[in-house]
């Protein structure tokens, strides 16, 4: 027996052309939110200690990180009466730079050069504020770590170079080589 079974058709109408223009723009905002979502979580807001860092790092507007109000407060708190003295030793200063994660300003007095200096430190990631001054052969540091193994290395380094009456700076240790080419 042939058996013939008829395969049946179910026609439907075609709908796509007319929902085409209702869900496109649907499609197309959604895929844009997603996008925008991706790119937010790829670069996420700047925090205020970097924030600060794009703005003063190698940036001789000293004056103005100075006076920053996370910065000048916390001067404030950890010099007391001591802010002033602080800030004429600042008076001939270079550009803001970037140590370990601090930004950092270091000067002298006028015209007292290894006998009245200072230095001002603030970490990029806490916006901790350390200083320094150098006065009459002695250096008291101001800074939340009350012991020198906890200071920033930016506070460090600065005691080093001032110990060394700067040194080191102009004349080759006995123990460092240069090995540059010529």
């Amino acid at each position: 027996m042939n058996q013939h079974k008829e395969s049946r058709r179910i026609s439907m109408p075609v709908v796509l052309p007319a929902v085409l223009p209702v869900v496109l723009p649907i499609v197309a905002l959604a895929i844009t939110f997603l996008l925008a979502r991706v790119c937010v979580a790829q670069n996420p807001p700047l925090t205020p200690g970097q924030q600060m860092m794009k703005t003063y790092a190698g940036s001789d507007d000293t004056e103005t990180f100075l006076n920053e109000p996370k910065v000048r407060e916390e001067l404030k708190a950890l010099l007391g009466d001591e802010l002033p003295h602080l800030l004429d030793n600042l008076n001939v200063k270079g550009s803001i730079d970037l140590i370990g994660g601090q930004l950092s300003v270091d000067g002298n007095a006028p015209h007292m050069g290894t006998e009245e200096e200072g230095v001002v430190c603030v970490s990029i990631y806490t916006l901790e504020v350390s200083a320094a001054i150098l006065s009459g052969g002695t250096i008291t540091v101001y800074s939340r770590p009350a012991d020198y193994t906890n200071l920033p290395l930016c506070v460090k380094d600065w005691i080093t170079q001032g110990n060394s009456g700067h040194v080191d700076r102009m004349t080759q240790p006995k123990n460092v080589r240069v090995a540059g080419k010529k």
